[in-house]
């Protein structure tokens, strides 16, 4: 598997795309450093379409979280948009709702900043 994100901008909103159904301890390194590649030194806004990741492991979760962090110390704000049923349920297990907001869609999502 080559990239794991494809990346579109919306006026100041950098959409991230995931290209994957789930992954391995080995390629969350790589998504890692994809993910890192697009940190900028200032603030910026993004909006993780999670509409592809079939399985939402603990992996994908912890480098979501991972990415939000690095984001907000940056001043960047992290939004999480196009969740199935099951990865929308899992969200909300695991509180993690508590810490993102979540919409149906990226344009829900874009507007919402």
């Amino acid at each position: 598997m080559g990239k794991f994100i494809v990346t579109e901008q919306d006026q100041d909103v950098v959409i991230i795309h995931f290209s994957f159904n789930e992954i391995n301890l080995e390629q969350r390194e790589a998504l890692k450093k994809e993910l890192n590649d697009l940190m900028p030194s200032g603030g910026k806004k993004f909006v993780l379409d999670l509409s592809k990741v079939g399985f939402l492991s603990s992996l994908v979760l912890a480098t979501i979280v991972f990415f939000a962090k690095e984001a907000r110390k940056n001043n960047g704000e992290v939004k999480l948009s196009c969740l199935s049923g099951e990865a929308l349920s899992i969200v909300q297990l695991t509180q993690l709702d508590k810490i993102f907001e979540t919409y149906p869609t990226n344009q829900e999502a874009i507007a919402s900043f």
